[in-house]
């Protein structure tokens, strides 16, 4: 079908950055002609990823403090541009874009140097809000990140202040409905009354989240518990047989489980309180749905950052110490009043990361001659 509209090409790959080329293409698909490219990365290099995932969060302070040497960079650099370059600019052939946006750093690095040949704009969303990786940022592309702490970041990189443009965090349309929770509840088919936990694990599905089932063992008050375990099928399998065990000794619980889903927005709309690893886009979902987090592991160094946001602006609480995080969550179940003090920097957080897709739709307009 032909049409008039400007062509833009949207790459992403898997983990969170699927999540935030939806978004990308829910904020533009109105108004231009978009396509999004969803390229797999290496089976090695995946894996490798996911084992730290699942099994070593704390340990990704190392590798990545490594990464970010300039001869591990270089190297690095080398690599992805020979593995992706292919691919991308056979789709850039076919597509014919006048804008690429892009929100994995290693397609970045690919369209940056291609830019020019093919004659389009690149805009590169950084997909960690604050700690991210010093290759991730492109001095030809105008980056997109997530606060003002995020653009003077930038600037120590010595990045054109024209490049580094605030937007706040790209989230999905169904997401960015405060949803009412009975109703959610109803959708689900569970009750609509019962104080609600969303146990996450993230796409991935790490093992952490583990650390909070004691905290549901012999909980005094009628509660319901969601735990959704992503791709982890271990996981799963582990935790079906195990909540069967806590519900024939704790009845006051009642235990809902889950794999990888597609419509997380209704699980995290229908809880009261969202627990589990601080990733970006479940962090950021969770203030969409104004419910407020409770983070009980990150991936070290990657995702150092997303903790700070939830103390910056008062989201929800961290506590990865595994009796702490029992007696807190414990304490909620107990009291849920204290939630409340979140509502409102809840609400204006939410409003402030939707406005990225009116930041996103400004920047090509400006762009367009």
């Amino acid at each position: 079908m032909q049409t008039n509209k400007i062509a833009v090409s949207i790459f992403s790959t898997t983990w969170g950055h699927e999540s935030l080329g939806i978004a990308v293409e829910d904020a533009l698909k109105n108004n231009y002609q978009t396509s999004l490219n969803f390229i797999k990365p290496p089976k090695l290099g995946s894996k490798s990823y996911t084992i730290l995932y699942q099994l070593f969060p704390n340990l990704g302070k190392v590798p990545f403090k490594i990464s970010e040497t300039d001869q591990v960079s270089r190297i690095a650099t080398k690599y992805l541009y020979k593995l992706y370059i292919k691919e991308i600019e056979e789709i850039i052939k076919k597509q014919k874009p006048k804008f690429v946006i892009s929100v994995y750093f290693a397609f970045s690095l690919v369209l940056e140097k291609i830019a020019k040949k093919y004659g389009f704009t690149l805009i590169n969303i950084i997909a960690d809000p604050r700690s991210f990786h010093k290759i991730s940022v492109f001095p030809n592309a105008y980056n997109l990140v997530f606060d003002k702490k995020s653009v003077d970041y930038c600037k120590k990189l010595k990045i054109d202040p024209k490049h580094c443009i605030q937007s706040g965090w790209f989230v999905r349309n169904e997401f960015q409905q405060k949803g009412n929770k009975e109703k959610a509840r109803i959708s689900l088919g569970i009750n609509p009354k019962l104080f609600t936990i969303c146990v996450i694990g993230g796409s991935e599905g790490t093992l952490d989240i583990l650390k909070i089932l004691p905290a549901f063992l012999k909980n005094g008050k009628k509660i319901q518990v969601i735990f959704v375990c992503g791709r982890n099928k271990k996981l799963f399998n582990f935790l079906q047989s195990f909540l069967k065990v806590l519900e024939i000794n704790n009845q006051n619980t009642k235990f809902i489980l889950k794999g990888f889903i597609k419509d997380t927005y209704t699980y995290l709309q229908s809880s009261d309180l969202i627990i589990g690893k601080a990733g970006p886009n479940v962090l950021f979902e969770s203030v969409a749905a104004q419910r407020p987090f409770l983070a009980i592991s990150h991936i070290s160094g990657q995702e150092d950052g997303n903790l700070e946001i939830i103390k910056e602006y008062k989201i929800g609480f961290i506590e990865e110490d595994l009796i702490k995080a029992i007696k807190l969550t414990n304490n909620i179940i107990d009291n849920p009043k204290i939630l409340d003090r979140f509502s409102n920097p809840l609400k204006k957080l939410s409003e402030y990361n939707s406005n990225s897709f009116k930041v996103l739709n400004r920047l090509i307009a400006s762009k367009i001659k």
